[in-house]
């Protein structure tokens, strides 16, 4: 039997040396390194082996002395699913084989002589181990590949600190009986060293990675951020796209508070906070003053955040100055349309009428029903403008009522009819639809014969959809040729034809009916498709078209039909 190493005063001094050393290490793989040494050289043992965990598993991190066909057969310590474990669920975390497993997860009893009350394990001679106890007295999962590689001494100690294990340093050696206990326990006091350094390492590099995400994230955008201390207002850091927006160096920056950007007193910002609360918004509405002492209407979305052991409140800073601009602007033309044009034309129709039923000449009268129509149609029409922009904001409240589209079609194209004899064309009635004798025919569905199909919605839109199409087609239609109006009803819908000879630009035909598309045509504002289509969306219904040099455009309004039996309203 080969004699221990000597385990008095010598080896102590080594470990103390080691542990001052090992204080000055940089980083993981120099620690490490330094601790293999220190290893070897106390222990005089022939392998040195330290695992580090990994995910679930802890595979060798760095080894001295073992077999290349060792480490490989012995790097893993998860139970892998074969005929000996074949009931392993993957999805649950896995158990770790061997003595080494059992040492890292704590499964060890210290009454038994081969463990230490920390949990390590050593022994002197594997073969005799085996030969008293068997794999039987062994924990579960035992593999006996050190053994079987020829091992007699062993050591497992734990890498702990704070009650998480890292890993595991293992000491093997051929010759019996190499270590003891007392040189067990200085292992373990070194590994416990060890494995505080390591923490602290994995601590430093989780912070500085955590720093360097989040100055990823705060500088390499171009949304203005701030982070700010909530307790007194400062401003603690700035991105670059805050510096350029507010006008002010880092430097500069990071001395102001919010209250030094802010238009709002501190009582007025806790309102504007309560409001937002209150309103389920998670962002604020503020004015901020630039370094030129322009002023700026943004929207600041903020929340807590730690940084560095800090904890701050981070904002993200969106300009809303062009919006809210436009939409001031859009709320003064409405009131002027609302009040300033609707009110004067409301007067001069009446007027008009007053006149017309007057004593009046019959061309006179004539003049005065013409200024009495204008001004109710230009009223209308304002009143449909200011509907459509309620409806472009999310703001108009659909008031459906039954409508059926026969006659509202016959009185657009009955509108439309003097358009097309200009223009030299013919407005046909199609499929599902005759004007000759004022009755429909061919669609099934609707809520009576003589109306045709009935769709829920709002006679006046709906007119305002019709009108748009049939004049843009009149308009795309070459003279001589027909523009056809169809109808049909059927599984919930009913879907109205517009065909015309004429082609949609390419330039615009996959955008037809978007804000403002148009090509060409003298005077076109780009809106009639869009409106149309705006206000069948609102009516739970859609436009689609097809266009091609062989066909002409087809344009199909498909709307929803009225479920109830009331009596339909028409234009």
């Amino acid at each position: 039997m080969v004699a221990a190493p000597d385990t008095g005063s010598t080896h102590v001094a080594d470990f103390e040396d080691g542990a001052a050393l090992l204080a000055a290490v940089p980083d993981r793989d120099a620690l490490l390194a330094v601790v293999m040494g220190i290893v070897r050289r106390v222990t005089g043992c022939q392998a040195v082996g330290i695992r580090l965990r990994h995910g679930d598993d802890y595979p060798y991190y760095t080894a001295d002395g073992f077999a290349a066909s060792f480490l490989a057969e012995e790097n893993s310590l998860c139970q892998q699913a074969d005929a000996k474990h074949e009931d392993i669920d993957p999805d649950q975390v896995p158990v770790l084989e061997c003595l080494c497993g059992a040492v890292l997860e704590g499964r060890y009893d210290p009454r038994l002589p081969f463990f230490t009350d920390q949990g390590s394990f050593f022994t002197g001679s594997t073969s005799q181990l085996l030969a008293r106890s068997g794999l039987a007295g062994l924990p579960v999962g035992t593999r006996n590949r050190c053994n079987a590689a020829g091992y007699e001494t062993v050591a497992l100690v734990p890498l702990r600190a704070a009650g998480t294990t890292l890993g595991l340093l293992q000491v093997n050696d051929r010759r019996p009986d190499r270590l003891d206990l007392p040189l067990v326990k200085r292992l373990e006091r070194l590994a416990q060293g060890v494995a505080v350094m390591l923490a602290n390492q994995e601590m430093a590099e989780a912070l500085a990675a955590s720093e360097a995400r989040h100055r990823a994230m705060f500088f390499s955008n171009i949304a203005v951020k701030l982070l700010i201390d909530p307790a007194s207002g400062r401003i603690v850091d700035a991105n670059p796209a805050a510096c350029q927006f507010y006008g002010y160096p880092l430097e500069d920056i990071q001395q102001l508070s919010i209250w030094d950007i802010n238009t709002l007193t501190r009582e007025q910002v806790r309102q504007e906070m309560d409001r937002a609360k209150d309103e389920h918004r998670g962002f604020f509405r503020f004015r901020h003053r630039l370094a030129s002492g322009e002023l700026r209407e943004v929207e600041a979305y903020s929340g807590p955040v730690e940084y560095l052991g800090r904890n701050l409140l981070f904002s993200i800073i969106h300009d809303v100055t062009d919006r809210v601009r436009a939409e001031e602007a859009r709320d003064r033309v409405e009131q002027m349309l609302r009040h300033d044009l609707r009110s004067p034309l409301a007067g001069i129709a009446g007027l008009a009428a007053h006149l017309a039923e007057s004593e009046l000449s019959e061309k006179q009268r004539e003049i005065a029903a013409v200024i009495r129509d204008t001004a109710a149609g230009l009223n209308e029409m304002v009143g449909r403008n200011l509907d459509l922009c309620k409806i472009e904001q999310g703001r108009y409240e659909l008031a459906p009522k039954p409508v059926a589209l026969v006659p509202l079609l016959r009185r657009q194209v009955q509108v439309a009819a003097p358009l097309a004899r200009r223009r030299d064309l013919a407005l046909v009635w199609g499929q599902g639809l005759d004007v000759a004798n004022g009755s429909h025919t061919g669609s099934n569905g609707g809520n009576g014969s003589s109306h045709g199909p009935v769709v829920a919605g709002e006679a006046g839109l709906l007119s305002t959809v019709f009108s748009n199409l049939l004049t843009n087609a009149l308009e795309a239609a070459p003279p001589g040729t027909a523009v056809t109006l169809s109808l049909t009803a059927g599984e919930g819908a009913a879907v109205v034809t517009l065909h015309n000879h004429g082609v949609i630009p390419e330039a615009i035909r996959r955008r037809f009916a978007t804000k403002y598309a148009t090509s060409g045509k003298p005077g076109g504002t780009g809106l009639g498709a869009y409106i149309a289509r705006t206000i069948a969306r609102l009516h739970g219904g859609d436009l689609d078209w097809t266009s091609s040099e062989e066909a002409g455009t087809h344009l199909f309004v498909r709307l929803p039909l009225h479920s109830g039996d009331p009596a339909p309203h028409s234009a």
